[in-house]
């Protein structure tokens, strides 16, 4: 090579060798850069390997900078194979690299597409790697503390590299406060102005520390964490002035930096130190930025500090670390204060999600031994901690967390605690509307397992839901609402090209089409074409039938009205508004939008028929216990709908509801079914289902359908004949026909 740039480095060793002393890259290049105790020994400290390594380090920054792409990724993958130790790999880049400002042109090459940019972003990340590796190597951060007071120049590179450990450098660093050795106590200045300096990473593992410090530790500490000034450390310094047992002298000091601290926040100044930790578990439960120390990193650190021991880092998963934060700054709110029930909801909300968004294979330190499931500690709490907690699922989108919590409803709660009927939320209510097909149908299942006698807001709901979990496979319903017979037909084309199996229902309004959807199965998508003020008056008129409260809804508007409808109509939940002039394309595609947004997650075949049979029990269960608060009857139509569906456990589970709904319409369709041609063990069950509903009922099938009987009962044998005649005979049809078959001897 020829290039002066890539000469320098080598003359730099050369030198290094012939004169026995250490010459830094950076001197030579013009760069002026200092002499690092790791440069020590000169071309001695890179073996030829590593020299290759810092040769395709130079070539690949250099290459970026002028642009030449092609240069830079032959170098830059050399470098990114290259076998190297982390504190070797840093040692290069850091300390024998001409490229001191490498960061800023790594960063730009991040943003690059394709190859290159993934390139980039791959060393970024093996640089950083090394960083971590060689942060938590307590020889080198002891090493940089011992330089602090070893003149400027190794200060200002001590410091950096300190500041590069970041969190990790904190046990060490508190230790030296907390030495009687003489050569810690001479570095004591120069921790506290490099604490000071590294600042925000360093202020959760100070603050965790403060309550186990004595005085004069806890007054360094304090000082140092006024002079950051981050907020996190409120909680902690508040609990500390809380307390009998503090000297006057490290109260003054506590206060000053709490006060300190606080005026820059707008907390109010009587807030208390239990709601100060709720208020941090809150900015961890929704993810606070900056509190997360490394977002991209595979763990992050939580930090604790026993009484009698030392300041210890714990390595969380990164998926979970925030719902474990939330779940340490609840606890102690907790601790500080019993009655404090939001934080108590927190806690179980947390937990709920650390246990949801653990990956697999991976563990959480946290979580001791000892620790229950996160169901134990929810049935425990009770229905009371409970409802908030469905609140906030419900609020934050979050089927998994609201799945859990229905769950522990359904195993605590009674119809009254569960219905929170004197609370100010509902959230079991709530749920019944929510997007997630899965959550409406628990809610559903859990409210009409816990039978209520009396009715309550929101109980028309629970029989539509439970209809919808019965029709999970069967062909969708649409409604379409249009002022006239050509914008019906051009809305019916629209929902039939989102999807072709949809039946629609058609009228001017909802009024008019209300006939229909109260004989329908259920409605899977409203599509509404009308002027402003008459879509939102079928929006909301639609939310009042309990069939429609919660399905989805598109509303067709015209291009100069868009933004009218939009505030009117947009941010209700489970509505979308659509320009009517959009291509055909576009508003397709928000019809299926709107479709899957009443679904949620795939259900498997085997959750599909769970959900499909459990609904089927619970509208039996209402039947026979004649359910005064819930109508019954009006799942029918589904349940009807569902003696034709391909699973015969719902075949068999429709015909059983039907056997005992005292209506003619019941009978004559289930008797439909059992004279259809059937599996035979499938159609026996019919028949005795017929012959059930006839001795509850009575007798009211049509003419064809005992002609059809009396073909049956004389075609058949064994156990299908056996229920055919079982049929006929509780049927109450004349005895004639028994007789004709003993005279004949058939």
């Amino acid at each position: 090579m020829t290039r002066m740039r890539l000469i320098l480095p080598v003359l730099a060793f050369v030198v290094a060798a012939q004169t026995g002393l250490p010459v830094a890259v950076g001197q030579l290049a013009g760069g002026g850069g200092e002499v690092s105790p790791l440069q020590a020994g000169g071309a001695e400290a890179l073996a030829p390997e590593l020299k290759k390594s810092l040769d395709a380090w130079e070539d690949y920054i250099h290459y970026l900078r002028v642009a030449n792409l092609e240069l830079a990724t032959s170098a830059g993958t050399a470098f990114l194979n290259a076998e190297m130790a982390p504190e070797q790999l840093l040692n290069i880049i850091e300390e024998y690299s001409t490229y001191k400002d490498y960061d800023t042109t790594l960063t730009r090459a991040e943003k690059l597409e394709g190859a290159a940019g993934q390139l980039a972003k791959d060393i970024s990340a093996k640089i950083s790697g090394a960083r971590l590796d060689v942060a938590r190597e307590g020889s080198r951060i002891r090493q940089s503390i011992e330089l602090l007071d070893d003149g400027l120049r190794h200060r200002v590179n001590a410091q950096a590299r300190l500041k590069r450990a970041g969190e990790y450098a904190a046990p060490q660093l508190l230790a030296v406060l907390l030495s009687t050795d003489p050569t810690d106590q001479q570095l004591r200045p120069y921790v506290i102005e490099t604490m000071v300096e590294l600042g925000r990473p360093l202020v959760a593992p100070l603050s965790v520390s403060l309550s186990q410090l004595p005085a004069v530790a806890k007054q360094q500490v304090a000082e140092v964490l006024a002079r950051i000034g981050y907020p996190l450390a409120l909680p902690y310094l508040k609990a500390e002035l809380d307390r009998k047992d503090i000297q006057d002298d490290t109260r003054k000091v506590l206060n000053i930096a709490y006060t300190r601290i606080l005026e820059r926040t707008g907390v109010p100044a009587s807030t208390g130190a239990d709601r100060l930790f709720y208020m941090l578990a809150e900015d961890y439960y929704y993810g606070r930025e900056d509190l997360i120390a490394q977002p991209d990193a595979p763990n992050n650190l939580m930090w604790t500090y026993e009484s009698g021991s030392t300041l210890r880092p714990v390595e969380i998963p990164t998926p979970v670390f925030i719902d474990v934060m939330a779940m340490q700054a609840s606890r102690r709110a907790l601790q500080l204060n019993p009655d404090l029930s939001a934080a108590m909801s927190l806690w179980l909300a947390a937990n709920f999600r650390r246990e949801n968004n653990l990956p697999d294979g991976a563990s959480d330190p946290s979580y001791g031994k000892n620790m229950r499931s996160p169901m134990f500690y929810a049935e425990l709490a009770g229905p009371r901690h409970l409802h908030p907690v469905l609140q906030r699922a419900l609020g934050d989108e979050d089927p998994a967390l609201a799945l859990d919590v229905i769950a522990a409803l359904n195993a605590t709660a009674g119809t009254y605690s569960l219905l929170n009927i004197d609370g100010d939320i509902q959230p079991l209510i709530q749920a019944l509307s929510y997007p997630d097909r899965r959550v409406r149908f628990e809610a559903a299942f859990t409210i009409a397992r816990s039978m209520p006698r009396a009715s309550f807001s929101g109980a028309q709901r629970v029989v539509p839901v439970l209809a919808e979990a019965v029709r999970e496979q069967a062909s969708d319903y649409a409604v379409a609402i249009a002022p006239d017979t050509e914008a019906l037909n051009n809305v019916s084309g629209l929902i039939q090209a989102a999807e072709a199996k949809t039946q629609i229902l058609l009228g001017n309004n909802v009024e008019v089409a209300a006939a229909q959807i109260a004989t329908a199965p259920g409605v899977d998508v409203i599509v509404i074409d009308l002027p402003v003020d008459q879509a939102v008056a079928a929006v909301a008129n639609a939310r009042r039938l309990p069939k429609l409260s919660a399905t989805p809804v598109v509303v067709l508007a015209a291009s100069e009205n868009i933004i009218a409808v939009n505030r009117l109509l947009g941010q209700q939940p489970m509505v979308i508004v659509t320009d009517r002039a959009a291509e055909k394309e576009k508003i397709v595609e928000a019809i299926k939008q709107s479709l899957a947004s009443g679904q949620g997650a795939e259900l498997s075949d085997e959750q599909a028929l769970g959900y499909a049979t459990t609904s089927l029990d619970m509208i039996k269960s209402m039947v026979l216990t004649r359910s005064p608060v819930f109508e019954a009857q009006d799942a029918q139509p589904a349940v009807v709908e569902a003696l034709a569906d391909k699973r015969d456990p719902v075949v068999l589970g429709a015909a059983e509801v039907l056997a005992l709904m005292p209506n003619v319409q019941a009978q004559v369709k289930l008797a439909d079914a059992a004279l259809a041609d059937r599996a035979p063990a499938l159609q026996v069950s019919l028949l005795q289902a017929l012959a059930r509903s006839a001795r509850l009922n009575g007798n009211q099938i049509n003419e064809i359908q005992l002609r059809n009987l009396m073909k049956l009962v004389q075609s058949s044998t064994g156990p299908l004949a056996d229920a055919a005649a079982e049929a006929h005979g509780a049927l109450n049809l004349p005895t004639s026909n028994a007789v004709k078959f003993v005279t004949t001897g058939e």
